[in-house]
């Protein structure tokens, strides 16, 4: 891969990751929807419900006769009584669902992340290797990337001495 492949393709990345993140740092609930049935269907967005904690009890034959649409037209509501109707009279029916939940989305944005670890990752490998690390030994073999910018200590100044231990065969061990 060259180095204008890896430029393009951590752009490209960027670029997604700034939609999908704004997309749920905005907006955390799910999109509500209604679809209105008569003679065909209409799915229309419950954008201001009545009851924003139940956006879909906002979802009524009557809130589709309200919306003024085309294929409602001339459409009769029917028996509204809730004791005796069986919510299939009339002439429209009505629906609500979910879309783009918050899981959803989370899920999509940490599959991104992921993938945009894995090729950083692979881009720097080269640029590591030329820095000195060894980028193809085992994970507990050899210095860690993290220990060229840590300090190192020696013995002394964190109170040890290496005269102070013995190994176990020569310590006195409890008879």
């Amino acid at each position: 891969m060259t180095t204008s492949q890896c430029i393009l393709t951590v752009v490209l990345v960027i670029l997604c990751l700034s939609g999908n993140a704004l997309a749920i740092l905005n907006k955390w609930e799910a999109t509500n929807f209604c679809i209105c049935f008569s003679s065909n269907y209409t799915i229309l967005h419950l954008a201001i419900p009545d009851n924003p904690s139940q956006p879909c009890l906002s979802c009524t034959k009557q809130w589709c006769l309200n919306q003024n649409l085309p294929i409602c037209a001339g459409a009769s509501l029917g028996d509204t009584d809730p004791d005796t109707a069986t919510g299939k009279e009339g002439d429209v029916e009505a629906r609500c669902f979910q879309r783009d939940s918050p899981r959803d989305q989370l899920v999509v944005t940490l599959f991104v992340l992921t993938v945009f670890g894995l090729l950083l990752g692979a881009g720097i490998k080269n640029r590591m290797a030329k820095a000195g690390f060894e980028t193809n030994i085992p994970w507990g073999a050899g210095r860690r990337w993290w220990e060229a910018w840590v300090p190192r200590r020696s013995n002394e100044e964190y109170g040890l001495s290496r005269r102070s231990y013995l190994p176990v065969s020569q310590a006195d061990s409890p008879r």
